[in-house]
């Protein structure tokens, strides 16, 4: 009897919900959001498209977190171009469910706004030439979807604004040199808002020191920064230095979510070449970046890293689960000698094998395969209520561990008609 009363004020529950949500749109489908890990989940869910039974793929799509609308925003995951996912910016206490109910405006006036959360951009100049790989001629920045990377480009050519494609959430900030190096380097954030725009516009020198923004905080020099691509020849980590070429895309900058993608064609690995597409993601309300590299042959020993830096302590660690671990680095390694957390997570089936250089920390994935994936992350103390000590960071880490061992599962409910 009690059980039942449970399940008839959960449909009133229901009905009043989709009632209220209908006064700006028409509720269609309603799905059931579990958080099965012990600890709150605060970020992006994805919603496969077969699940949605009654939305169209791309179209205006009023979401609500019970009678509340939260962001979202539709995304190809693989970089297929096929959009394959509804994602939504929720929050899921522990051992919990909730529901979402997905609908469509009534009009454009009613489709809710939200603060941007995310950024990707590149910026790049148009009116000078090159000589000898240097960019002379002066003129300013221009903003770009796409460029293809001159032959013979040099770094420090002063032609790309801070020398690559950029992509941010409300926490962290990246960037990747965009020539020989190929290596990613870290942006501080003191604030939340998007703040790369503003960045590099008057050169090279200014953001390495602290600004009321933040500030580059990460030395790469040879290093593999934090997790750059390379691979792994025997003794050292080789970065994408060699390349027929180089093309970039900013392929999102949404919302809740942004992503940057890199064709390397001709990758020269020793006595072979190979050509890769990378895919950078980064979510609202996360420091991670998700890395999915695809190789046009399988490939073996690609690998990636963090640089090495004295007076840091190393970390490693395993999820509960057995499915996941990192590699971690904790210390006064920022540009302005304060503390900095640095962070690269990996799928445990992709048999990792931990072991260092002269310049990085490194995570060689041994096997044969056309396909790799990791995550990397950074996380400044001057942060926004940063984390400021290495256990916070460990415990941090851990329940970034537990969350993508635990990922939120998604149950469909009837259809609402």
């Amino acid at each position: 009897m009690i059980k039942g009363l449970k399940k008839v004020g959960a449909l009133i529950l229901a009905l009043y919900v989709v009632n209220a949500c209908n006064q700006s749109g028409k509720v269609v489908e309603q799905l059931t959001l579990t958080n099965n890990s012990e600890h709150k989940f605060t970020g992006l869910v994805e919603i496969n498209k077969d699940q949605l039974s009654r939305l169209l793929v791309n179209d205006d799509v009023i979401v609500y977190q019970d009678d509340v609308p939260v962001a979202s925003q539709w995304s190809d995951t693989d970089g297929d171009g096929i959009t394959d996912v509804l994602c939504a910016n929720v929050n899921i206490n522990p051992k919990t469910s909730t529901s979402l109910f997905l609908g469509y405006p009534k009009s454009e006036q009613d489709m809710p706004t939200f603060e941007a959360k995310t950024q990707a951009e590149l910026w790049h100049k148009t009116t000078g030439k090159f000589k000898e790989g240097r960019y002379v001629g002066g003129g300013n920045f221009s903003k770009f979807d796409s460029l293809r990377v001159p032959d013979g480009f040099m770094d420090h050519a002063y032609f790309i604004k801070y020398e690559g494609p950029g992509w941010e959430s409300n926490k962290v900030g990246y960037r990747l040199y965009l020539d020989w190096r190929n290596a990613i380097d870290v942006f501080g954030k003191r604030v939340e808002e998007p703040v790369l725009e503003q960045v590099g516009m008057d050169g090279y020198e200014s953001y390495h020191h602290l600004q009321d923004w933040g500030m580059d905080v990460l030395k790469v020099g040879s290093s593999l920064g934090i997790g750059s691509t390379a691979w792994w020849n025997g003794e050292k980590a080789i970065r994408v230095e060699k390349t027929d070429s180089v093309s970039c895309k900013i392929f999102a900058s949404g919302t809740i979510r942004s992503q940057v993608k890199i064709w390397y064609n001709g990758w020269q690995l020793d006595s072979m070449k190979t050509s890769v597409v990378s895919l950078k993601t980064i979510d609202a309300e996360s420091r991670l970046t998700h890395e999915q590299l695809s190789f046009d042959k399988p490939v073996n020993n690609i690998c990636t890293g963090i640089r090495k830096e004295p007076n840091t302590e190393k970390i490693e660690l395993t999820g509960t689960s057995g499915e996941y671990a990192c590699l971690a680095t904790w210390g006064e390694q920022s540009l302005n000698k304060d503390n900095l957390g640095l962070a690269v997570l990996y799928r445990l089936d992709q048999k990792p094998r931990l072991t260092e250089d002269k310049n990085s920390h490194v995570v060689v994935f041994e096997e044969m395969s056309s396909k790799v994936d990791y995550y990397f992350l950074a996380a400044w103390e001057l942060e926004k209520e940063g984390i400021k000590t290495k256990e916070e960071f460990v415990n941090y880490l851990n329940l970034k561990l537990d969350q993508l061992e635990n990922p939120i599962s998604i149950t469909n409910a009837e259809s609402i008609k």
